[in-house]
């Protein structure tokens, strides 16, 4: 049998006595029944739930943590699952309470803050799982805890579940390389050009110190006097390390792109495939970040960080090798110089890292400012806050400029202080080598080469010790990448989709239950039938689930309970991609891709003529408007393109699913946004439309609902009436209400005019 007991519970509950290996399922919340402040665990086993009240609190101990958590119990409450009534959520401003009802009576058996609704709502699934002989956990997704269980380290982001000091960099690093599987002719190119460069610089001062001075300069020398051979060695030498060094730099330039281009391809491939409920979450504001700046954080470590990782790696290697063979002593007083000036730039970035990360969050601040600002400027002028947003704004960016004052300020008071030190490491190279070179043991030549080497030796110390907080953010960036491409939609094609002939349009809604937040339903067991070829119109107050209905019927959802069947097949059976063709949605909101006006009605039908376009643009009463405009059905619009108003983005939305041409139409306030006179002759548009079709109508302006087959009025989650038009006027009822409302309204309006 599936479990979850958090470690941390268990001795809580194991000190009341109560056999922990037959629980099953426990969560956390605080407050209690009368509002105190306590740690509650709630726990069920196969026969009763458990409440346990106390407090935590932190004490202190030997050994190596010093403090540690201790759990003091102050009661205990059991309740037999038998006799507990049907469980439920009710949502308060702050709080939560857990309601048992039975027999018309309720009972609070939990009170909570709010943010732990969603807790609450997955022990009512367990506990009606087990009531009903199902898998415990079924339908249940156990969240870990805001601790990384290795290392104890709160993780940075809740939701992601990732904790930056245990996650594997080597795995994911490996990962990232296997991108590059498909260009393993050019990684080899690289490689092997920047070995040769690496190989050419580190022979650079052997021949323009040692070998020029020792053998060209002095007397005795193998070279003596050939100057100008030995000066065209030098300029061929550096030359060709050059050249080397533009080879590789070209390949790189021309690989690496490609190679994140199919990064971001994947991203958003994988992004088309998650769905709607992934993008309504609060993941969707990084999702550009992810496929942007992510993607553009692995390129640039590939491009600049990666291939200096290995010249740095493979100069600072060759370089200790040829000091010692040149001179083993002396190279010894340059090695123990290169961990101070190591610790040095150690400790300066963990000091820029710091104020970067203040920068970081400025920035963002800023960044939000300006999206408000240019988001809500009708606001802020109708209110006349222009100066309130302009301080605001200055009081943020003056904390981000003194941020940025003190890193200044820093880097130049440390870099000059370090790279003194590392000129005093020269002083000290210089005085020992002097005095060797006066005494006979080493060559002038070979001094000067030991101090070029090292001045070599400290831009790779530099760079090491700082491109591994680069690594650090490059595998942070790729594994946010990696769980938008590995992330699973809620919406899937079934293993064996079944596949209709034809659909007719029977439409049957079964006991339909369905949330977008735990523990907050939209629909209570909603009931409905729709025969095919017959027109349903939908009614209701705003917030009571119409719209979600019709995305449940599209599939854009999946059902919490219950069932929604087309032909007496369940839509969560059907195919996919033939259930979007067959379903076609006027949405009241409306979307228009960047691109013409052709464009955007043929996105219906990519392989749709000219003449199509047009023969719907008509149908839907756009062409008049769209032959008015600059550039007629080549006109772009969306963004940066030419301004609609609402109607007309509305008509265009009509005309794309006419060409859709589906066989069941859902209007979802499908005429909200015109006048009379325009409504009237998409009306007649749409029940052309209509003829044959299965047609779901939602709308507020009940009048248009009058020649439908049949009403269904919601409340609460529910069908509370059903019937034509006429019939609900005689009954009196909701649907009565409402329409008396808008008629009442209505004559207000024409009194006023």
């Amino acid at each position: 049998m599936e479990k979850y007991l958090p470690d941390y519970m268990i001795s809580a509950f194991a000190a009341q006595g109560i056999d922990t290996s037959e629980l099953i399922y426990a969560i956390h919340t605080d407050s209690g029944s009368d509002s105190e402040n306590l740690d509650v665990y709630t726990a069920v086993d196969k026969e009763n739930m458990y409440i346990l009240y106390g407090t935590e609190k932190v004490v202190k101990t030997t050994g190596a943590r010093r403090i540690v958590a201790v759990y003091e119990p102050t009661k205990i409450e059991k309740y037999p699952l038998s006799q507990l009534g049907e469980l439920s959520c009710e949502r308060l401003l702050s709080t939560g309470r857990l309601i048992s009802e039975k027999e018309n009576n309720s009972k609070i058996l939990l009170v909570f803050s709010i943010g732990y609704l969603s807790d609450v709502d997955k022990l009512i699934k367990v506990i009606k799982n087990l009531r009903e002989g199902a898998p415990p956990l079924k339908d249940v997704i156990v969240d870990e805890e805001l601790f990384c269980p290795k290392c104890g380290t709160r993780y940075p982001e809740p939701e992601r579940k990732l904790c930056p000091k245990c996650m594997d960099k080597i795995s994911i690093t490996r990962r990232l390389l296997s991108f590059f599987v498909h260009y393993r002719k050019k990684v080899v190119i690289i490689f092997i050009t920047m070995l040769a460069g690496s190989i050419f610089s580190i022979f650079s001062p052997l021949v323009g110190s040692k070998f020029f001075i020792d053998e060209v300069l002095t007397e005795g020398g193998g070279f003596y006097g050939a100057v100008f051979a030995a000066v065209c060695l030098i300029f061929f030498v550096r030359a060709f390390g050059v050249a080397l060094n533009i080879l590789y730099s070209y390949v790189l330039a021309k690989t690496v792109p490609w190679i994140v281009q199919d990064l971001k391809l994947k991203i958003f491939e994988a992004m088309q495939r998650l769905s709607v409920g992934f993008y309504t979450s609060k993941r969707t504001g990084s999702l550009m970040n992810r496929v942007n700046q992510d993607a553009n954080n692995i390129y640039w470590f590939f491009v600049d960080g990666v291939p200096y990782v290995i010249v740095n790696v493979l100069t600072f290697t060759g370089v200790v090798i040829l000091m010692c063979i040149l001179n083993f002593r002396l190279a010894i007083v340059c090695i123990t110089i290169i961990p101070i000036t190591v610790g040095f730039f150690r400790i300066l970035w963990s000091i820029f890292r710091k104020y970067h990360h203040k920068n970081w969050i400025y920035r963002s601040q800023l960044n939000s400012m300006v999206s408000d600002s240019v988001n809500g400027q009708r606001v802020i002028k109708a209110f006349a806050r222009e100066d309130d947003e302009a301080q605001r704004f200055s009081e943020v960016g003056n904390k981000q400029a003194a941020v940025d004052i003190r890193a200044i300020n820093t880097g130049y008071t440390a870099f000059p202080l370090i790279y003194l030190f590392m000129f005093f490491g020269q002083v000290i190279v210089t005085i020992i080598g002097g005095r060797m070179v006066l005494e006979g043991e080493i060559t002038l030549g070979t001094l000067l080469t030991f101090i070029s080497y090292l001045t070599m030796l400290y831009g790779p110390l530099e760079f090491m010790s700082w491109v591994s907080n680069w690594w650090a953010r490059c595998v942070d960036s790729a594994q946010r990448v990696f769980e938008i491409i590995d992330a699973k939609p809620d919406i899937t094609e079934p293993e064996n989709p079944v596949i209709l002939d034809r659909i007719r349009g029977d439409i049957e809604i079964k006991g339909v239950k369905f949330e977008y937040d735990p523990a907050t339903p939209v629909l209570k067991g909603l009931d409905l039938s729709i025969k095919a070829g017959t027109m349903l119109g939908i009614v209701g107050k705003t917030g009571v689930g119409k719209t979600t209905l019709a995305n449940l019927i599209a599939r854009l959802y999946d059902v919490t309970e219950g069932s929604i069947t087309i032909d007496g097949v369940d839509v969560r059976r059907l195919s996919l991609s033939q259930l979007r063709k067959s379903v076609g949605i006027v949405s009241q909101e409306i979307y228009l891709f960047i691109g013409t006006i052709a464009d955007n009605i043929r996105y219906a039908r990519p392989d749709a003529s000219m003449e199509d376009v047009i023969r719907a643009a008509k149908a839907a009463s756009a062409h008049e408007f769209i032959m008015m405009l600059p550039d007629g059905y080549e006109t772009r619009v969306g963004a940066g393109g030419h301004d609609l108003s609402g109607g007309e983005k509305q008509r265009l939305s009509i005309a794309r699913t006419i060409l859709q041409d589906p066989d069941i139409l859902i209007l979802d306030e499908a005429t909200a946004a015109m006048d009379t006179e325009t409504e009237a002759s998409i009306q007649k548009a749409l029940s052309n439309l209509q003829k044959g079709r299965t047609t779901i109508a939602i709308a507020h302006r009940l009048s248009t609902l009058r020649d439908a087959d049949a009403i269904a009025v919601i409340s609460d989650g529910k069908v509370v009436e059903y019937g034509t038009h006429k019939e609900l006027m005689e009954k009196k009822g909701e649907y009565h209400k409402l329409y008396s409302i808008q008629l009442e309204g209505l004559k207000i309006i024409n009194m006023e005019s």
